[in-house]
């Protein structure tokens, strides 16, 4: 037992350890302590030279895999957009590199969504007869706003400018294709002989202030222009009637107002053809003003763009 003032200070030693620490001198112990501690030592620098083998070992492999077996797989997203008119773009292929990424295709309002991906991975885009920017770009993490713009490829425009008074109201004055239309686009212009069916193989099917024997409904296209009375055929077809005084006139003014895509005046015609703003608010005519829009009077557009759809098909 402990005895004295002092026993914070005083340790009792069971009697099993104290026979065995009779039997040794101070000299002996403090030698057990000092091989204890060397051998502690030993293991404990053993230990670290193991773990820097595996540290050097795992971040090895993690440059040559880069990094696989940390990397979190992501989620990304985007939209593909026509680049004229602003509207989804459905049925372009999205591809991805890597040998397990499957491709996706946009929906009909062009969004599409790709789960399950990892590390840095380029996206592509594609779409027969379509343009699209970005042609690639590179993600490597979650992103909802992966987005590409389309432009369908026109090439060909067929200008049709023969004298045609078939299905035709006013007066003609038809014009040929510009020397910059010409260089860039195939361009073919009919100005001999009448045509009773209509074109095809076109992009493009421009009406230059003539009438029109064929049904222009018939034309395969996506985009159709008309030039001043041009209008009066389209509408027949279309309608049944030249819609003249109901969807159109010719009271254009002189000073012209561009609205868009820039804003400014010009020097206009008396007496052009002028499409009513009213024409949007019957079925199958979609006024697109926030493309391109000018006119000489509040109430109509001289020079304007509408999305026409009729018995299943769509043009420009």
């Amino acid at each position: 037992m402990c005895k004295g003032p002092c026993r914070l200070a005083c340790v009792e030693i069971p009697p099993r350890l104290a026979k065995r620490f009779s039997s040794k001198t101070a000299s002996q112990i403090s030698g057990d302590w000092e091989a204890n501690n060397m051998k502690i030592a030993h293991d404990l620098h053993s230990l670290r030279k193991v773990l820097l083998i595996l540290v050097v070992t795992l971040s090895c492999t993690m440059v040559l895999t880069g990094c696989s077996l940390l990397t979190r797989s992501y989620t990304i997203s985007g939209v593909v957009t026509d680049a004229l008119y602003g509207e989804g773009v459905g049925g372009v292929t999205i591809s991805f590199s890597g040998l397990l990424s499957d491709p996706v295709a946009t929906a009909a309002d062009g969004t599409w969504t790709k789960s399950r991906l990892k590390g840095a991975v380029t996206v592509t885009p594609s779409k027969t007869g379509m343009v699209l920017s970005p042609s690639s770009t590179v993600v490597s993490k979650a992103s909802s706003n992966v987005d590409f713009v389309g432009s369908k490829a026109i090439e060909s425009v067929y200008w049709y400018s023969v004298w045609d008074a078939s299905n035709f109201h006013g007066g003609s004055g038809p014009v040929s294709p510009t020397e910059d239309l010409t260089l860039n686009y195939f361009v073919t212009e009919e100005s001999s002989a009448v045509q009773t069916e209509a074109p095809q193989g076109y992009d493009v099917l421009v009406i230059s202030d003539v009438g029109a024997s064929f049904d222009i409904c018939d034309f395969e296209g996506s985009v159709i222009v008309t030039f001043d009375s041009g209008i009066s055929p389209l509408f027949y077809w279309l309608t049944g009637d030249f819609g003249k005084e109901t969807y159109w006139d010719y009271d254009s003014e002189e000073q012209l107002e561009w609205l868009n895509p820039v804003a400014g005046t010009e020097l206009g015609t008396y007496g052009d053809a002028r499409v009513y703003h009213s024409l949007a608010s019957e079925p199958g005519f979609t006024r697109r003003n926030d493309i391109l829009e000018a006119r000489s009077t509040d109430d109509a557009d001289d020079i304007i763009v509408y999305k026409i759809e009729h018995e299943g098909k769509a043009w420009w």
